[in-house]
C-alpha cells in the first residue's frame, strides 16, 4: 500500500475502532457492530465482506475483538465476540472462516434460541502465526496454538496444540509440525515429516 492509501485508510477507520493500526486495510464490511470494542493492529489486511461483531452489554473498556499485527484475513470472514476473541500476530485466515466466543442459549424451557436474551460465552484465542483454512469454524472456548494449521472446512471444538495440524468434523490432530524441522530434515523445510 502506498503512503497516500495508508493515510486514507487510517483516517477513514481510526476514529471508529478502539484502535486501528497504521498501514492496516479494511475492505467494505457486510456488517460492523460494536466497532468501539474492536482493536485492529498494524499492517492488518481484512478483505471485503467481513462481519465483525462485538456484541453484548459487558463493557469493561477492553476490546472484545483483538486482531494482531500483520494478520491477513480473506473474503467473507465472520467473527462474533461477546467477551473476548484474540487473534494473534501474523495469522493467515482463509475466506469464509467463522470464529465465535458464544452460542445462543437454546435450553430455556419457555424461550426459543431466537427469543432468549442469554448467551453461553467462553473466550477464543488464535495463536501467533496460525493458519485457518477456507471455511473452517472455531467455536467458543477454543485456543488454537501458535503456528497451528486448521484445515479447510474443519470444525474446531477443542484446543489445538502449538504446531499441530487439525482436520475434520470435529477437528482432530492429524500431524505435528516439529519446530526443529530444519535441523531434522537437513535444512529443507519442505520435507518435514511428523512422528507420532
Amino acid at each position: 500500500m502506498n503512503l497516500a492509501g495508508a493515510i486514507w485508510h487510517y483516517a477513514r477507520w481510526r476514529w471508529r475502532f478502539h484502535s486501528f493500526g497504521w498501514r492496516s486495510r479494511l475492505g467494505r464490511c457486510d456488517m460492523l457492530i460494536g466497532s468501539r470494542d474492536i482493536s485492529i493492529g498494524r499492517k492488518v489486511l481484512i478483505r471485503k465482506g467481513a462481519r465483525l461483531e462485538a456484541v453484548g452489554a459487558d463493557r469493561d473498556g477492553a476490546p472484545k475483538l483483538v486482531i494482531g499485527d500483520g494478520t491477513a484475513i480473506q473474503f467473507y470472514f465472520h467473527c462474533g465476540a461477546a467477551k473476548q476473541v484474540r487473534i494473534g500476530r501474523d495469522v493467515l485466515i482463509g475466506g469464509r472462516v467463522y470464529i465465535s466466543d458464544h452460542d445462543h442459549s437454546y435450553d430455556e424451557p419457555d424461550r426459543s434460541a431466537r427469543q432468549s436474551f442469554h448467551l453461553k460465552v467462553a473466550p477464543v484465542e488464535i495463536g501467533d502465526g496460525a493458519f485457518l483454512g477456507e471455511g473452517c469454524v472455531i467455536l467458543k472456548g477454543v485456543r488454537v496454538g501458535r503456528r497451528a494449521v486448521v484445515a479447510a472446512n474443519a470444525v474446531v471444538t477443542h484446543n489445538v496444540p502449538d504446531f499441530a495440524v487439525v482436520a475434520g468434523i470435529p477437528a482432530r490432530v492429524i500431524k505435528i509440525i516439529a519446530p526443529e524441522a530444519d535441523a531434522l530434515n537437513d535444512g529443507n523445510p519442505h520435507s518435514v515429516k511428523a512422528g507420532f
